[in-house]
């Protein structure tokens, strides 16, 4: 009895929050061509949560693994929603959601997907009829549900295909990648913690899911499947059609999404940026400050900044409440009745980030994108190691191993240079190995300097040569001295009028061409 009349207590302070919070609200009938919703960015959305009023019980609001929270006040989240603890099968909590995307101006939602049958797919048909009415397309982000294996993946996808493949929300794109070149309308799915087929299995390598990804692409339907990973061999062993982050923390420490460079030509790169990630209540010590938006701009200036475009940018998330990583509008100053106060986004207002959402998307879309040159480079070095790297002035991408000598004990990328290895016995009898390596190279300012660096052993030299895609050579290198410093390197600094790269006014021009040699 003294619970219930705590929860009546609760409920009274919740329609009194509920009576007072005030959000804008878009209005999807006045709305222009202007607002169209981007195709090129996507949600995480989650479909789980359940409350008494009309899934007769409460879920994902009330516990976790190790808590019991009581709703409809006190629930398993550091924030609590403007719309309070909501059901993800109330059509008008999902419309909310959708006029709110809208006008935050993203084209898809990934929804959550934990298997055949479960609530999450039984939440898909109502998702897709409202997000039809609101011109955003369904995409599935396939969790590691219990028993899920490659075999189970296909099978899935078939599933998925079957049940709602004919609705018009559905996502499809006649996009290719390395594994799906056919131009057919095809889903998108993204599989999350790819390194695991569920969490009771050990983990695995890419290729166990290669004759997976065969199939799927094989099949009458096809499918593009991104891979939750930021290796390259998740393309070339796996056979995915790309990858994504889905939350990369603590940028200043990290590579952040530099992993994109080293992305084999025409695989998608899909960052995912996030807000922030708060989730102590659920018992989660992992933190990542919101900063007042600052994190969220941060994070979406780094997917941007690797000089590739991206595929679709994925934001984590619309509603993750229990990670604390939502977009969705938050209470200001809310309690649970019970001591604590929830975290809000001030000083921005609830829907703070859902304009900041509709700001960077309309920068992406209006963003100019610096044109790929096609460059050649050969390697060849006595010593027995040596590296060749970029400094500053540019970047360079999807770098491709194409010759190797087969003396070499290693020729390859190690992140922003390339490696060649031969024994040190060898290289002292004056043995010499070499490799090529095809790479598109971006320029940061078609005026300003290129500074590259050759570092090699104390013995022997090392050539560089760069050439252009026809193979006529743009510049030749070779560094035979001795640096006093600990590390034996030399410094170059090249005009990027060398490699003059038009500079296009958009993305999508036509290919430059090198213009300038020695």
């Amino acid at each position: 009895m003294e619970r219930h009349s705590w929860q009546l207590i609760f409920l009274i302070a919740f329609l009194s929050i509920q009576v007072n919070i005030n959000y804008a609200k878009f209005t999807f009938a006045d709305e222009n061509t202007t607002n169209v919703p981007s195709s090129e960015v996507a949600v995480f959305y989650y479909p789980w949560y359940g409350n008494q009023e009309i899934d007769g019980e409460w879920i994902h609001w009330d516990r976790d693994r190790n808590n019991v929270f009581y709703p409809p006040l006190d629930i398993s989240s550091d924030y609590y929603p403007v719309l309070g603890a909501y059901s993800s099968m109330d059509p008008t909590v999902v419309s909310q959601h959708f006029e709110w995307l809208r006008g935050a101006k993203v084209g898809v939602i990934i929804t959550s997907w934990w298997g055949q049958g479960t609530r999450e797919d039984q939440a898909v048909s109502l998702l897709l009829d409202i997000a039809n009415q609101y011109g955003i397309k369904v995409a599935f982000h396939i969790e590691p549900y219990s028993g899920r294996t490659a075999q189970k993946l296909v099978s899935d996808i078939n599933y998925i295909y079957n049940q709602y493949g004919q609705h018009p929300a559905f996502y499809r794109t006649t996009d290719t990648s390395p594994w799906s070149k056919d131009n057919n309308a095809k889903g998108l799915f993204f599989l999350w913690a790819s390194g695991f087929p569920d969490f009771d299995s050990d983990q695995v390598e890419p290729d166990y899911w290669q004759a997976a990804l065969d199939a799927i692409h094989a099949a009458t339907n096809g499918g593009l499947v991104i891979a939750n990973d930021d290796r390259a061999d998740w393309i070339n062993e796996g056979h995915f059609d790309g990858l994504y982050n889905y939350a990369t923390l603590n940028l200043d420490e990290s590579d952040g999404f530099l992993w994109a460079r080293n992305l084999p030509k025409g695989a998608w790169y899909v960052p995912s940026v996030l807000p922030g990630f708060s989730a102590t209540r659920i018992g989660t010590n992992i933190n990542e400050p919101r900063l007042g938006g600052e994190t969220f701009d941060q994070q979406w200036e780094a997917a941007l900044g690797t000089y590739i475009k991206p595929n679709m940018v994925t934001i984590t998330s619309f509603n993750e409440w229990h990670e604390g990583t939502q977009i969705e509008p938050a209470a200001e100053s809310a309690d649970n009745g019970m001591g604590y106060t929830y975290k809000d986004y001030i000083p921005l207002q609830p829907e703070g980030y859902l304009d900041k959402t509709r700001q960077w998307v309309e920068q992406f879309q209006n963003r100019d994108w610096p044109i790929n040159c096609p460059l050649k480079i050969q390697m060849t070095t006595s010593s027995d190691w040596t590296t060749f790297g970029l400094i500053s002035g540019g970047g360079w991408l999807r770098p491709e191993i194409v010759s190797a000598s087969p003396e070499a004990t290693y020729a390859g990328v190690e992140g922003d240079y390339f490696l060649l290895l031969q024994p040190l016995a060898r290289a002292q009898d004056g043995g010499e190995v070499e490799m090529a390596i095809k790479v598109d190279f971006v320029l940061s300012d078609s005026n300003g300097l290129l500074k590259f660096y050759i570092e090699r052993g104390h013995i022997g030299s090392t050539q560089i040569i760069i050439m252009d895609s026809q193979e006529r050579t743009l510049k030749s290198i070779e560094w035979n001295g001795i640096n006093p410093d600990p590390r034996n390197t030399l410094t170059i600094d090249i005009p990027a009028s060398r490699l003059n790269c038009l500079q296009p006014s958009k993305a999508f021009l036509p290919a430059l061409q090198l213009l300038l040699y020695d």
